[in-house]
């Protein structure tokens, strides 16, 4: 909702402040470093002052996790924009390299979101007030894509027959909202994501420079295999009709 009176502009611009404040103290000196006392200071108000504009420094840390997620959303989605629109494959590759980017430019970012829990700052199931969709914004423009392959009858499912009976109940949530798709399409994609992620976060966290020394194009290696398996012939689920 866009903010219509005085008040209501003054205090969006205070908490965009808070904000950008926040960053600033994450990015100089990671998760940790985000305080309400170090973001009073450098705003030159008191720390009781800022619970007028967030609960707690999870409320905080949350909203700014929030604003992250759609920030990557909004480059993956670009990327994807930019690229054919008569080729999901393509548009995924240009997707995955958006996100790849983004992640390398903006490190302390990435941790924050995607890395793991750090002592005394919110993580993802500790949320209070952040937007239920803020993780889910990067990887639906994804899963359009696995959707459209589908659609085109050409999408290749993982072999999932030993464990589908277990595995396909518990999706059944997002699938119900989502009842165009089928349970192993969905599947598909979050088996995709999750190797995807692994990849890039490795990377970022400095997890692969023991072993490869030219990590783009190692990155480039495996999104070529990936795009392989996505136009692969064998173990494709029909698409509806």
């Amino acid at each position: 909702m866009v903010p219509t009176t005085w008040r209501e502009r003054r205090r969006a611009e205070a908490v965009a402040e808070i904000k950008d404040v926040a960053r600033r103290l994450l990015v100089a000196g990671g998760p940790s470093a985000i305080s309400l006392r170090a973001i009073s200071r450098e705003m030159g108000m008191t720390t009781s002052a800022l619970y007028r504009y967030f609960a707690s420094l999870d409320a905080l840390v949350a909203a700014l996790r929030g604003e992250l997620f759609e920030e990557l959303g909004r480059v993956t989605q670009s990327a994807r924009d930019e690229a054919p629109t008569d080729d999901p494959i393509l548009r995924v590759l240009a997707m995955a390299r958006a996100f790849r980017q983004w992640g390398l430019e903006h490190r302390q970012e990435f941790g924050l979101m995607l890395g793991p829990p750090v002592a005394g700052v919110a993580g993802p199931d500790q949320e209070p007030s952040a937007p239920d969709d803020a993780v889910a914004c990067v990887g639906v423009a994804f899963l359009g894509e696995f959707a459209e392959l589908w659609r085109r009858g050409t999408l290749v499912i993982p072999a999932v027959d030993p464990i589908e009976g277990y595995l396909v109940p518990s999706l059944d949530m997002y699938v119900a909202e989502r009842a165009d798709l089928e349970p192993l399409v969905v599947f598909a994609f979050l088996s995709a994501w999750t190797k995807l992620y692994g990849i890039i976060a490795m990377e970022i966290f400095g997890h692969m420079t023991w072993a490869v020394t030219d990590t783009e194009e190692f990155f480039e290696a495996e999104l070529a295999e990936f795009a392989r398996q996505l136009a692969g012939e064998t173990n494709n689920v029909p698409g509806p009709g």
